[in-house]
């Protein structure tokens, strides 16, 4: 019980880890010490895909687990019955937790609630992309386009694995028994084919950050435009599909502006060799985030310039906290919300005058981008009014039980 009576629900949370981090561990993470700090009892079933590493035979028989796992099934339901659970909260269930997650809670009478973070359900390769462009084939026309384009890594069996779970639980019903939380409308609408009216009785709440402002060197409550430097901030993957090639294609005619690039990936090199060619570049790596936000308080803005239709970029969290306004391509999640706060200048995809264009425009009205970007921070996605949100859907769902 909370100062107002409230029950605290016990909760377990689900979460299969990638190999390589992301933005749904930090989100899980979060999510996490957020319901710790607010009394509730928390519990974690978590799975890693390093296991497929260290074990010749889970790699074997992963065809078949991704569709169901006993071991999923009767551990969470011992857990959800020893520890006298209320609630399960799923993050990633791919691909060694399986939807068995849902029986196992469904089982013990306990509701379940899956995050999404991705478009996994829709789209195997989890992105609604194709050779680099949106691509909505599977969601209109059926998951045999997946195997006929090989969507998820490149892999005709790895693919059928997949398009195999999806197609196994939507013959069964699953996805139309558990309930979800959407990060954006833009993604809650994109699942309209699989969920028809289902998709009404769901919830939408967007990602959170914690992030201390007043301990970021130099900034405190000053989010003016006199401490601004004549520099912009690219955070990301250094991967083509988030748009790095076309930046750095962009800034070979800046004569001005610095931009500093935090992040690695599989064009790490290609970046660098553009950097020794233009000193106007700057390649950061990976840095500790307290850096990085320091770079993004000094900066004029973030760019954005994905191809993807993106889950909830984070990143645009970060800079919003820090007053810092965003340019991103119009395409997907980070246009609806730079667009939504009016935080900053959306673009049209590998557009580089467009590009050119956004970033006066945000350099001409800095402190109102600036003020918005903030105030879209406070009112909206900082760890107390996530609470507020996440608390009324649990109390939603246990009141149904």
């Amino acid at each position: 019980m909370d100062d107002t009576g409230a029950l605290k629900e016990r909760v377990l949370i689900v979460h299969n880890f990638y190999q390589i981090g992301g933005g749904e561990h930090t989100v899980f993470e979060n999510e996490k010490r957020m319901l710790q700090e607010h009394g509730h009892y928390v519990s974690e079933y978590t799975r890693d895909n390093a296991e497929l590493k260290r074990s010749l035979l889970k790699k074997a028989v992963l065809p078949f687990t991704t569709v169901f796992s006993l071991k999923t099934y009767r551990e969470v339901k011992k857990r959800i019955r020893a520890e006298r659970i209320d609630l399960v909260h799923c993050h990633n269930t791919f691909p060694l937790i399986s939807p068995s997650v849902y029986y196992a809670a469904r089982n013990c009478g306990v509701p379940v609630v899956q995050t999404v973070h991705n478009f996994r359900f829709i789209c195997p390769n989890g992105v609604l992309s194709l050779n680099g462009k949106p691509c909505t084939a599977c969601p209109e026309k059926g998951l045999g386009c997946a195997l006929a384009n090989r969507c998820y890594r490149k892999s005709w069996v790895q693919t059928f694995a997949l398009v195999n779970m999806l197609r196994v639980h939507r013959a069964l019903g699953t996805y139309r028994k558990i309930r979800y939380i959407f990060l954006t409308d833009f993604n809650r609408e994109k699942f309209r084919t699989l969920l028809g009216d289902w998709l009404d009785r769901q919830f939408t709440k967007p990602n959170f950050e914690y992030i201390d402002t007043d301990s970021i060197a130099g900034l405190g409550a000053n989010f003016t435009n006199s401490i601004r430097g004549n520099a912009w901030v690219y955070i990301g993957r250094l991967e083509k599909d988030k748009g790095i090639d076309f930046l750095l294609k962009a800034w070979d005619s800046e004569t001005e502006r610095e931009l500093y690039i935090f992040g690695n990936g599989e064009l790490q090199e290609a970046v660098r060799d553009a950097c020794s060619r233009n000193p106007r570049l700057h390649l950061m790596g990976f840095q500790p985030r307290e850096t990085v936000l320091e770079y993004l308080q000094r900066a004029r803005g973030m760019i954005f310039p994905t191809d993807l239709y993106e889950g909830f970029p984070m990143t645009i969290i970060e800079a919003f906290a820090m007053g810092t306004p965003v340019v991103c391509s119009d395409i997907g999640n980070g246009a609806d919300i730079v667009r939504k706060y009016d935080a900053g200048i959306p673009y049209e995809v590998r557009d580089a005058e467009a590009l050119r264009a956004a970033l006066r425009r945000v350099e001409d009205s800095f402190s109102v981008y600036s003020l918005n970007a903030r105030t879209a921070y406070e009112e909206n996605f900082t760890p107390e009014e996530n609470y507020r949100q996440l608390k009324l859907i649990y109390e939603e769902l246990t009141g149904e039980q």
